[in-house]
C-alpha cells in the first residue's frame, strides 16, 4: 500500500477525469457499450426461450462438452488483445508481430484435434466431435481477424462495435431459430455460437481498413512473445478455472447434467456480462489509457469504477438469487427445473467474479501482468484439488460449490495486490453493498411467495430486492452517486472535439 500520507483518489483536486478527453471517450465507450449489451440483452430474452424449448437439454450438453474439450485440446492458443490494447503507439510492426503469432498458435488446436480424432476416435460421440471442430473453426477465423478487432477497443470505437454486435445477434437469431424449427438442433446450437463471431470479425476488417504487412522484428517479437506467455499460463489457469468443472460434470455424470450444470453457470455471470458489463467491456482500455496519464488519475477511474461495479453486481444479484425459480420457468421452461439450486450454491461466486475480473484488468493494464497469473494460478490449484471429489460425491452440486468458494478466494487475491500498487480505500467500496446482498436475497424470496404467478412472483422479488436496495444507496451514498451521475452528465452536455466512432 502506499504511503498514508499520500492523497487519496477522493481528495486529488481539479477535474482529473477532463485530461485529454479521456472522461467523454469513456462515458460515449459506456453508453454505446450499454446499447449493444442490452440490444443483445433483448435479442437473448427472445432467442433463449425459443431454443430450450425447440432444442433438448442433452443437444445443449453436446454443445458444452465440445467447448470443454475444445478448451483443452487449443491448449497452445494465445489471444492476444492486450498486446495491441496496451500498445497507445499504434506501432505497425509490433500489430504484425501480434497477427502472425496469435493465427499460427490457433491452427495449432486444429492440428492437435485432428490427430486426436484419427488416433482415438471413440474418445467422445460423432455429435461432439462435429461440434469440436465447428468451434476450433470459429476460433480460428477470430484469430484470422482478431487485430482490427482488438484496434477498436484500444481506441474505445463502441459506436463500431455496438453496430457489429447488434447485426451479428439479429442474424444470429433468425437463422439459429429458424434452422432448430426446421428440425435440426445441434446444427442451430452451432451457428448461434458463430454467426455473431463471424460477422464482428468481418466487419472489423472492413471498418478498420487494416492489413497485415507481415513484418517481423525479432526483438518486438521476442517482447510480444514474452508478454504473450505470461497471458497463455494465465490462460492455462483460466481454462483449468473454469471449464475443468465442466469437464469433470460431463464426463463423470453425463450430458444432460451437464447441461443443467452450464445454464446455471451462465446465470450466475449475468451480473458481469449484462448488469455490469458496461464497466467490464470498456475497463480495460479505461485503465490502461488512464495509467498513460498518470496514476493519480488511475486511482481514481479505479476507485469511481469498482464502487459503481460493486453496486450494480450487488443488485443484479438480489434479484437474480431471490428470483432464480421465476427466471428459469420464464426464460427456459420446466424442462430446466434442477438450475435454480445449482445457481443458489454459486451465491459467493456471482457476487466475487466480477470483481476478480475488474482487478485482473487493471494489473494488466499497468503491466503487472503476473500478479494476475498468480492469483488465476491459486484459483485453478484449488479447483483441481477440491472439484474432483466434489462432483464425485454430489456431482454438478458439488462442483458448484466448489465453484463459489473459488471465486472468493481469487477476489480476495487479486484485490490483495490491488491494494499493494494503488491507493485506495476498500472498506467503504464493498461493506454496504454487500450486506444488503445477505439481507435483500432471502427477504425479496420471502416476499415473492406470498402471491401466486410466476409473472407476478418474479416483479414482487424484484421490486422489493431493488427497490430497498436503491433507498438504502439513496439515503447513505447520495453524494458519491451525484458525483458519478455529474460526471456522465458533464460529459454527454460537452461537444466532442472530433467524432468518437
Amino acid at each position: 500500500m502506499p504511503d498514508d500520507q499520500s492523497q487519496s483518489p477522493s481528495q486529488v483536486e481539479g477535474p482529473l477525469l477532463e485530461q485529454g478527453g479521456l472522461a467523454r471517450r469513456i462515458v460515449q465507450g459506456i453508453l454505446y457499450l450499454g446499447v449493444a449489451q442490452y440490444g443483445v440483452l433483448a435479442i437473448g430474452l427472445i432467442k433463449t426461450p425459443i431454443l430450450a424449448r425447440l432444442v433438448l437439454p442433452e443437444i445443449h450438453g453436446i454443445v458444452g462438452m465440445a467447448n470443454a474439450w475444445v478448451a483443452f485440446l487449443n491448449f497452445f492458443r494465445m489471444e492476444l488483445r492486450e498486446v495491441v490494447i496496451s500498445d497507445q503507439t499504434c506501432d505497425e510492426v509490433r500489430l504484425s508481430v501480434q497477427y502472425m503469432i496469435e493465427t499460427a498458435m490457433a491452427a495449432v488446436g486444429i492440428v492437435l484435434s485432428l490427430a486426436l480424432r484419427l488416433a482415438w476416435p471413440g474418445l467422445v460421440t460423432q455429435a461432439v466431435w462435429q461440434a469440436i471442430f465447428t468451434i476450433l473453426g470459429v476460433q480460428f477465423f477470430f484469430a484470422v481477424t482478431s487485430t482490427p478487432l482488438y484496434m477498436l477497443h484500444r481506441d474505445i470505437r463502441q459506436k463500431v462495435l455496438t453496430r457489429l454486435t447488434l447485426i451479428g445477434a439479429l442474424i444470429s437469431l433468425v437463422v439459429s431459430a429458424a434452422v432448430a424449427f426446421m428440425g435440426y438442433p445441434l446444427l442451430s446450437l452451432l451457428l448461434d455460437a458463430s454467426i455473431p463471431t463471424v460477422v464482428t470479425g468481418i466487419g472489423a476488417w472492413i471498418v478498420v481498413g487494416w492489413r497485415p504487412s507481415l513484418r517481423w522484428d525479432r526483438q518486438i517479437a521476442k517482447d510480444v512473445f514474452s508478454f504473450g506467455v505470461t497471458m497463455w499460463t494465465g490462460g492455462i489457469f483460466s481454462k483449468i478455472s473454469f471449464e475443468f468443472d465442466d469437464w469433470l460434470v460431463g464426463n463423470i455424470n453425463g450430458e444432460t447434467p451437464l447441461a443443467y450444470y452450464q445454464k446455471a453457470y451462465t446465470l450466475a455471470k449475468m451480473p458481469m456480462d449484462v448488469f455490469a458489463g458496461l464497466i467490464g467491456g470498456i475497463a480495460l482500455s479505461m485503465y490502461a489509457q488512464s495509467f498513460a496519464v498518470g496514476k493519480e488519475l488511475l486511482e481514481r477511474v479505479y476507485e469511481m469504477t469498482t464502487w459503481l461495479l460493486m453496486r450494480i453486481i450487488a443488485v443484479s444479484s438480489i434479484v437474480m438469487l431471490a428470483a432464480a425459480d421465476e427466471i428459469v420457468l420464464i426464460m427456459l421452461g420446466p424442462n430446466w427445473l434442477p438450475v435454480p439450486v445449482l445457481l443458489w450454491l454459486m451465491f459467493l461466486y456471482v457476487l466475487g467474479r466480477p470483481l476478480f475480473q475488474n482487478n485482473a484488468q487493471l494489473l494488466i493494464s499497468i503491466r503487472y501482468e503476473r500478479l494476475y497469473r498468480r492469483s488465476i494460478a491459486v484459483q485453478a490449484i484449488f479447483l483441481l484439488i477440491a472439484c474432483p471429489p466434489a462432483v464425485l460425491l454430489w456431482g454438478a452440486k458439488g462442483a458448484s460449490i466448489a465453484v463459489s468458494v473459488m471465486g472468493v478466494i481469487g477476489f480476495l487475491l487479486s484485490n490483495w495486490y490491488v491494494a499493494r500498487q494503488i491507493n485506495v480505500r476498500f472498506l467503504p467500496i464493498y461493506l454496504l453493498p454487500l450486506a444488503l446482498t445477505v439481507i435483500l436475497s432471502p427477504l425479496a424470496y420471502l416476499a415473492g411467495a406470498l402471491v401466486d404467478g410466476v409473472l407476478v412472483s418474479f416483479l414482487v422479488k424484484s421490486a422489493t430486492g431493488g427497490l430497498i436496495f436503491c433507498a438504502v444507496i439513496w439515503l447513505f451514498e447520495r453524494q458519491r452517486l451525484l458525483d458519478v451521475i455529474k460526471l456522465v452528465s458533464d460529459q454527454l452536455a460537452k461537444k466532442s472535439e472530433a467524432p468518437v466512432e
